[in-house]
């Protein structure tokens, strides 16, 4: 299979007083940049959900403004449809390349919700949208059929796939069928046996260049390669952002290693 692409979901880098640390922002596009394909400010990785309006704002500027003409694509995590919404549209405005959104943070959401939350989006925009399939954080999880609906709305073109239960191979060759980029989410599942059209992993900040590596399948040397670097980092903890903006910090890329604040959160 041919070399797949590699998108980082960036981390948010602050300052002293909760802003967005550009210099700090520049380091870490210019680190990543010989070898991704683009970067999504905003996600889980970037603390998405706890960032205010400000904070949000000031994060996809930053990285739109130092991305040298690689794709931007706008992470958003709000806990309504009515707040993505609000976000897709400003993020239009702004000149990123597409959007990447979960579903609204309820627990027991029901399917048809989820695709209506997705047409809503769809319906408030013209950029691409591209899923993001979760559950930890929106505490609902889409089904295969509702993946697949939601493809068909006509401008949704990939899904970074982070299921609960692994996904089959039959699963995925679906999702491609229905025109979908399937991009990895988990990096336990990086150069192993499944297919895929690249990935969107935290690991892409630290270790770019394996990740990249990592895009094509059955790799097993690379696979554990990536295992070891997963352990050595903590990315299977519920605060792995933390450990990266550690590294990060510890390896002069980032000024600071701070967590957006719980009462930030818009």
């Amino acid at each position: 299979m041919s070399e797949g692409k590699l998108f980082v979901p960036l981390v948010t880098p602050l300052d002293d007083a909760q802003g967005i640390c550009v210099a700090s922002v520049r380091r870490l596009l210019h680190s990543c940049a010989p070898f991704v394909d683009g970067y999504i400010p905003c996600l889980t990785s970037g603390e998405g959900w706890r960032l205010s309006d400000a904070q949000w704002q000031a994060m996809l500027g930053a990285t739109l403004d130092l991305a040298g003409g690689k794709t931007v694509i706008a992470g958003i995590e709000a806990a309504t449809t009515e707040q993505v919404v609000a976000r897709a549209w400003l993020a239009e405005r702004m000149g990123a390349h597409a959007v990447m959104f979960t579903s609204p943070f309820a627990p027991g959401l029901t399917q048809p919700q989820i695709i209506k939350h997705y047409r809503a989006v769809h319906a408030a925009t013209s950029l691409p949208l591209m899923i993001y399939n979760e559950s930890a954080l929106s505490g609902n999880e889409k089904t295969l059929p509702t993946l697949l609906a939601i493809a068909a709305l006509g401008r949704v073109t990939a899904i970074k796939d982070s299921p609960s239960v692994p996904r089959t191979a039959a699963d995925i060759q679906a999702l491609r069928s229905a025109g979908l980029a399937y991009l990895i989410g988990w990096e336990a599942q990086l150069a192993g046996a499944l297919g895929s059209d690249g990935n969107v992993v935290s690991l892409a900040n630290l270790e770019p260049g394996v990740c990249r590596l990592a895009t094509v399948a059955d790799q097993p040397r690379v696979a554990q390669w990536v295992a070891r670097l997963d352990e050595r980092f903590n990315l299977g903890a519920d605060d792995w952002y933390a450990w990266v903006k550690r590294e990060l910090k510890a390896r002069g890329v980032l000024a600071s290693d701070y967590l957006v604040k719980e009462d930030e959160r818009p």
